[in-house]
């Protein structure tokens, strides 16, 4: 009965550690690349299942988290349904979600900035 108690316990112990460990390698990855660098997002992991929450700009950043979530090897699901894509600062005004998205296409396509002031 001991032996299948320690094997339990050494059981959980073994995933519980590679589940710090792929928690590690995605928050490194967020951290390390360039469209995810500076973004506030918490990272848990359970049985191989990130969850990513926190708040992002546009959508593009959520797709961009989500993607370097998937590329960490051991990685099996990632759950980013607390990942907040609205992000309204005291001061400023709310942007569309895709507004990132939309100014990098309006710089491209006309090659001069906008008149709007």
């Amino acid at each position: 009965m001991k032996n299948q108690s320690f094997q339990h316990y050494s059981h959980d112990l073994g995933m519980v550690f590679h589940d710090t460990w792929i928690t590690a390698k995605v928050k490194s990855a967020l951290a390390l690349s360039e469209p995810t660098r500076n973004l506030h997002i918490t990272v848990k992991t359970h049985a191989g299942r990130v969850t990513l929450s926190g708040r992002v700009t546009t959508h593009k950043q959520c797709e961009q988290a989500i993607s370097r979530a998937h590329s960490v090897h051991g990685v099996i699901d990632v759950d980013a349904s607390d990942l907040q894509t609205h992000m309204i600062t005291p001061g400023s005004f709310p942007e569309a979600p895709d507004a990132e998205e939309s100014r990098e296409y309006r710089s491209q396509s006309s090659g001069k900035p906008d008149d709007k002031s």
